[in-house]
């Protein structure tokens, strides 16, 4: 088995059609397969085999796509980190085990950072791709269904990262569920900022435009250079997280464009509160909107088709049940058990039936597509348990399962307050939302220019006991996202660092 054979598969059926697109760069999947081949070969001859570890830093493009196939070609492991932190990420990883280094050269510079990665002899710079020109036939080394395809480091915080492996099996097995609920059709044009949905394109064969964005530093991105992409590429689908969202809508609103084309959006990886949808459909008013749940561990596990938001979920959604997930795909199960529960170890189902609850409390779930474990069982005791022979993920969020099987978030276990967010912006017009718990007190936090006055806020948010309200001339996000709060930095602002 080895992904990289469905790329063979797309070349000789449809050679001549738009793969990827990356600003003025088209590459139909007769180039990707020969750029691909071409890549396979040099780094071959570069020292990387069958097996070793090959550590990738680059950004979301076409050459990200032609290493992460190269690579696989080979029968190598792809070890990845998120643009977003992997300058702070080379400081905190050990990376004892890498045998080489793809890059750009920034990402390359930054590896010397590190005492395991200052010293490798095989460092490839990715600008290399556009200068290999030779005819070459691609050669799959084939490879057990579950090696590890792509191994994924967190920003390692505590010095020992928990780090994800996907084998080719999970992976294939991935893309087989976002086809069944996707709603793929052959002639689409995705602008995409989501890099493993478009993995699944290609292996799909439809056509993926990469959103022209900064995406280790998404505030700096130039949103008329998305509208231009949309519109000038003739995109029909947007599968963007909110942040890259949220530059398109606020450019269209202000200038009054409308995306009439975009039939189809799907968003997820944050918050998806009620009036950001309201905006997203004055946008695109002729688009299907789909909101996904899932996380590195476990892709997809809900899916919500907006449409299928009645009266009473708006009105749940503003009486503080939380934000609506939708319906429950992908996963084998799910449920939610009780909170305050440290490591479950292995239970009997009798054993799991008493810890579950009605109510809200932690999601877990287990599935063909939900990570069994990771790399020498760093987080498995927290994050993973055993019912009998079944293996199931703990996410780490709070939610609840309602009487038509349909799953609502309220957020992560320490800061569990999207209903209360979920709330104010269903009800209000307001504009960044934060929520946390401070000297036990738990503080809600609004921007200066919101201009709902205190008595409105307290009693659209009545249910809730909020201790203090506090207004900043700006709520900070995070860079990577540009959507969820920096908590860091709002405590700093406020004073309470």
């Amino acid at each position: 088995m080895n992904l990289a054979n469905q790329l063979v598969i797309n070349r000789n059926n449809r050679p001549n059609k738009i793969c990827l697109i990356q600003n003025n760069r088209r590459i139909t999947y007769d180039d990707l397969y020969k750029k691909v081949s071409n890549f396979k070969k040099y780094i071959e001859q570069r020292g990387i085999k069958k097996g070793d570890k090959v550590l990738v830093l680059a950004p979301m493009s076409v050459d990200l796509y032609v290493t992460l196939l190269s690579v696989w070609a080979l029968g190598a492991t792809v070890c990845f980190m998120d643009a977003g932190f992997i300058k702070n990420g080379m400081k905190k990883n050990e990376f004892d085990d890498i045998n080489a280094v793809i890059g750009i050269s920034k990402y390359i510079l930054y590896s010397n950072i590190n005492k395991n990665l200052r010293g490798l002899k095989i460092k490839i710079n990715t600008s290399v791709i556009e200068k290999l020109n030779e005819e070459s036939l691609l050669e799959n080394q084939e490879v057990d269904k579950d090696f590890p395809a792509i191994m994924t480091y967190t920003s390692g915080t505590t010095g020992k990262p928990k780090i994800a492996a996907r084998s080719h099996e999970f992976l294939e097995c991935q893309a087989n569920i976002l086809q069944k609920h996707l709603n793929y059709e052959s002639e689409d044009i995705e602008l995409s900022s989501i890099p493993i949905f478009t993995l699944s394109n290609i292996d799909i064969g439809i056509t993926t435009v990469i959103a022209n964005a900064n995406f280790s530093n998404l505030g700096s991105s130039n949103s008329r250079k998305l509208i231009n992409q949309i519109i000038e590429n003739k995109i029909n689908r947007l599968m963007a997280a909110p942040g890259v969202l949220n530059l398109i809508i606020n450019f269209c609103l202000k200038y009054d464009i409308t995306l009439s084309n975009i039939k189809k959006v799907f968003t997820g990886g944050g918050a998806i509160f009620l009036d950001f949808i309201e905006k997203l459909k004055k946008v695109c008013p002729n688009a299907k909107i789909y909101t996904l749940y899932g996380s590195t561990e476990a892709e997809p596990i809900a899916e919500l088709d907006i449409d299928e938001m009645t009266f009473k979920y708006y009105e749940d959604t503003k009486n503080g049940k939380g934000i609506l997930a939708g319906n429950i795909i992908g996963v084998d199960d799910c449920r939610i058990i009780k909170t305050g529960v440290n490591e479950i170890g292995s239970i009997t189902e009798e054993e799991f039936k008493n810890m579950q609850t009605d109510e809200v409390g932690e999601i877990v779930v287990t599935g063909s597509n939900v990570l069994k474990g990771y790399v020498n069982g760093i987080g498995d005791k927290e994050n993973k348990f055993k019912v009998n022979d079944k293996i199931y993920h703990r996410t780490g969020d709070l939610g609840l399962i309602d009487e038509n099987n349909k799953l609502w978030l309220r957020g992560r276990i320490k800061e569990p307050y999207f209903n209360i967010e979920a709330c104010l912006h269903a009800k209000l017009k307001i504009g960044k939302t934060a929520i946390f718990k401070y000297n036990e007190k738990l503080i809600l936090v609004l921007e200066k220019s919101d201009f709902n006055t205190l008595e409105e806020i307290k009693d659209a948010i009545s249910f809730a006991k909020i201790d203090e309200i506090k207004y900043v001339k700006k709520i900070p996000v995070d860079k990577r996202h540009s959507t969820k709060v920096d908590y860091k930095e709002l405590k700093r602002i406020l004073g309470m660092e």
